[in-house]
């Protein structure tokens, strides 16, 4: 809760300057008596009030993002408190103490010394009672009692200082009509930042490396490519560009990341037709035409956990230049003859996976060749597309494969060395707020090894645990990297002892959005309102990219494979097939779970 604190001096001096002074009888203006108060404002109230499918539609826009996050912001509105105070010469009487108790149990919330008129107090829970008190205690003045509620709306977004993207999990109804409880479970941005690799400067690269001259040649060879290139954009006409064909069907091997990584680069540059098997990988046949969905299912992917190594035979009709479009999930490298012309080692970054997400082109010799992609899968599954002479401008091609060598030649000097802790986001101004307020006794972490290096402990300190699980999110939640981990991190929520719990990620979206929606969709709350948890993150994350298709389509669909008319009944039978029983379940929702109304 906010609080408006004045050095005791302060106060004694105010108290004093006004203390002949014959006291007016208190009286309360705001809110009035009994009124309904909102904690969202109007335009956080708008957005959540669009109809479902005009929503969605919004969510993908670009401007309509960024207005939202600018004019709806992603804070609780502080219910403003205010009194007539003032004596018969309208001056300020005394000091002011100000306190608001939860009703019926009379469980006190927020106090305050001022010698204002007003305050602000922040981080109330949704759809209760709530009784403030003003005494002028200096004076020892009779006091003024009010009572007022807030509004019974969700989400019950939290002020939480330098962490961003804090809510309460609890507000929205459940199961049977039972209100999921407020105050035992929150979700938020990470509670200190990632870990930050360090990197060596280019001297330092060329000293360690065992073949400096390697690394100098290959940054030449792509910078001479990038000269030329603009050469082009100069002059398309000095451009020799030759048409090539590629098959609809290529042939595909699932590899092992350890046979990749130890032989993949020798072993394709080796080739010079495709193999029965590569790398101990079987030939299997990938549809990859334009219309095509190629997908290998995820437990498929699972099975390797290494790259999917595409190929085909490629014919090209002279030498020069020959245009690309391709797109993968997610991580991808293009290469022919065993040398790669394009490398998206930072990803697909586009949805859905088509010929027109990166588009460039590539050297290219006369007469046929071979052509392989290295796919190291995203968060949905292994896709493909590619195809030769995309319908994009000259300008674009050209632009595409500048654009990549540049960063290729960056990455060459790209070499991890160490690493600096991430910086607590926890600090003076809000420490009291998650020790006492919210009473954090669990950090329930979901960021992987090397985002949290370094860190032995919670950022809030001793008195709480912490919990490192790392979580996939999406699609992977339904494969062993992601249904491993939910399972240890359910057993965390079957235990009284451990809450009130913080559950995070970095951002507090993705792994978090993804955690949330089960434990909301196992406590009974409607489907409409799983939809609205996700997309209150809007109201801190601008980007469009962001969006249901992108990600949170992959959720739902996700427990598509599991038994049940409605979203609930698929989540229990998921949370059913990771060991866990129908008393767990109840024990969960014991916890959580108002009693019935």
């Amino acid at each position: 809760m906010k609080r408006t604190l004045l050095p005791v001096a302060a106060l004694l001096f105010a108290a004093s300057a006004v203390s002949a002074a014959e006291p007016a009888p208190l009286k309360l203006l705001a809110p009035a008596e009994g009124a309904t108060v909102p904690l969202l404002n109007e335009r956080q109230k708008a957005f959540l009030a669009m109809p479902h499918a005009e929503r969605i539609a919004a969510y993908s826009n670009e401007t309509f993002r960024s207005e939202l996050r600018k004019t709806a912001g992603y804070c609780p509105k502080p219910v403003r408190l205010e009194w007539d105070g003032g004596d018969a010469t309208g001056g300020v009487r005394a000091v002011y103490t100000v306190e608001v108790r939860r009703r019926p149990d009379g469980t006190p919330v927020f106090r305050a010394d001022t010698v204002g008129t007003s305050v602000e107090v922040d981080n109330l829970e949704i759809a209760r009672e709530y009784e403030w008190t003003v005494h002028a205690n200096a004076l020892g003045h009779e006091s003024a009692t009010g009572t007022f509620r807030t509004e019974d709306r969700a989400p019950r977004l939290i002020r939480g200082g330098a962490v961003p993207n804090v809510r309460d999990l609890g507000g929205r109804i459940g199961l049977d009509g039972r209100r999921v409880r407020q105050g035992l479970v929150f979700r938020s941005a990470g509670l200190n930042a990632n870990a930050e690799t360090r990197y060596l400067k280019r001297e330092e690269v060329l000293a360690k490396s065992d073949d400096p001259d390697a690394l100098l040649a290959a940054e030449a060879a792509l910078a001479a490519e990038t000269n030329a290139l603009a050469g082009f954009q100069a002059r398309p006409g000095d451009l020799t560009l030759v048409e090539g064909t590629l098959p609809r069907q290529w042939t595909v091997f699932r590899v092992t990341k350890e046979a990749f990584d130890a032989e993949g680069d020798a072993a394709l540059r080796a080739l010079r037709e495709i193999p029965a098997t590569f790398l101990g990988a079987p030939a299997e046949e990938a549809d990859v035409g334009e219309d095509a969905d190629f997908t290998f299912p995820a437990e498929a992917r699972d099975a390797a956990a290494g790259p999917a190594v595409f190929l085909c035979e490629a014919e090209f009709s002279g030498d020069g230049w020959c245009g690309f479009g391709c797109g993968a999930d997610w991580f991808w490298s293009l290469r022919i003859d065993g040398e790669t012309v394009f490398d998206r080692s930072g990803g697909n970054d586009i949805n859905p996976v088509e010929t027109s997400n990166h588009v460039f082109v590539a050297p290219v010799r006369k007469g046929r060749h071979l052509v392989a992609a290295v796919v190291r899968t995203g968060s949905v599954a292994w896709r493909w597309r590619c195809r030769t002479a995309p319908p994009e401008p000259l300008d674009k091609l050209l632009a595409g494969k500048i654009a990549n060598d540049k960063a290729r030649i960056d990455r060459l000097f790209v070499v991890p060395d160490g690493f600096v802790p991430g910086a607590s986001r926890i600090n003076d101004a809000n420490r009291s707020l998650w020790l006492d307020t919210l009473g954090i006794r669990t950090d329930i972490d979901l960021r992987s090894e090397g985002e949290v290096r370094g860190m032995e402990g919670s950022p809030l300190g001793p008195t709480v645990a912490w919990v490192n699980v790392s979580s996939s999110a999406y699609a992977g939640m339904q494969e062993e990297r992601g249904r491993i981990p939910f399972s240890k991190v359910f057993r965390v929520f079957l235990d009284p002892a451990n809450y009130p719990i913080d559950f995070h990620c970095i951002a507090g979206q993705d792994r978090t959005g993804a955690v949330a929606f089960i434990l909301n969709a196992l406590l009974g709350v409607e489907e409409e309102e799983l939809w609205l948890d996700w997309e209150a993150t809007a109201f801190w994350n601008p980007s469009p990219h962001f969006n249901h298709a992108k990600l949170f389509d992959h959720l739902v669909r996700g427990f598509d494979r599991w038994p049940g008319d409605t979203i609930r009944e698929r989540v229990e039978a998921y949370v059913r097939s990771i060991g866990f029983t129908d008393d767990d379940i109840a024990i969960f929702r014991g916890i959580l779970l108002e009693p019935a109304p």
